[in-house]
């Protein structure tokens, strides 16, 4: 099977399991999955040998956004039952899998194809991390064709949903989520700091010189009802 039938059929595969198994809100069916896992094992078991030397980039941003977020919920039904991934030791930094002939780790794709490779902020509203204080898992796969597109509505949803940010207009503080302190370098460089990010997704612009906090992270599983 040629390199682009591979992917083709990745992406296509990818699509109709986050479908079946992740909700409208992003949650995760993991003990369906966790019963029945062979389709994820088949998705993820087909792209070990893949050569992922892609030439166009956005394949390539899709590829490992989607293989990112599978490997997620891999290691989750790994290691059910679960209350949060946080009581896993080393969940995204040791464990490691085969993609492309490589062995990699979840921080690998993150950060060094990812935000190394492509250096776009908006993709930290695009991987799950197994809990509810991340960005919601979209339960479709995120394609060539349209990935920025997909990565520019997602963070424009998360941006702008309710609770998201809180501001204190009497001590001129806004409070963002841990995302912005852990990865403060991604969204603010040089005079642009990170209210001018969340303002280029938000609807009603705020005031970009308001003090910047963070609020704890909620790290409980992102697992459906």
């Amino acid at each position: 099977m040629s390199k682009a039938q591979t992917t083709a059929l990745f992406f296509e595969q990818t699509n109709e399991f986050l479908k079946k198994n992740v909700t409208q809100e992003g949650k995760v069916d993991y003990y369906t999955i966790k019963k029945s896992p062979g389709e994820l094992i088949y998705i993820l078991s087909n792209i070990e040998q893949l050569d992922t030397k892609f030439r166009d980039k956005k394949l390539a941003k899709a590829f490992w956004i989607n293989v990112y977020n599978l490997q997620v919920i891999k290691a989750v039904i790994d290691n059910m039952p679960l209350v949060s991934v946080e009581k896993i030791p080393g969940f995204f930094d040791l464990n490691s899998f085969m993609v492309g002939k490589q062995e990699l780790t979840l921080n690998d794709i993150q950060n060094i194809i990812l935000r190394d490779l492509f250096f776009d902020p908006a993709v930290h509203f695009t991987l799950s991390n197994g809990a509810n204080g991340g960005a919601p898992l979209l339960n479709r796969a995120y394609m060539p064709k349209t990935v920025d597109e997909q990565m520019k509505q997602q963070a424009t949803m998360v941006i702008n949903s309710k609770e998201y940010f809180y501001v204190n207009k009497e001590l001129r503080i806004i409070e963002l989520p841990k995302i912005f302190e852990w990865y403060k370098k991604d969204f603010a460089v040089n005079y642009f700091n990170e209210i001018d990010f969340i303002n280029l997704f938000l609807k009603k612009k705020i005031d970009n010189k308001l003090t910047v906090e963070t609020y704890d992270f909620n790290w409980s599983l992102n697992i459906k009802p």
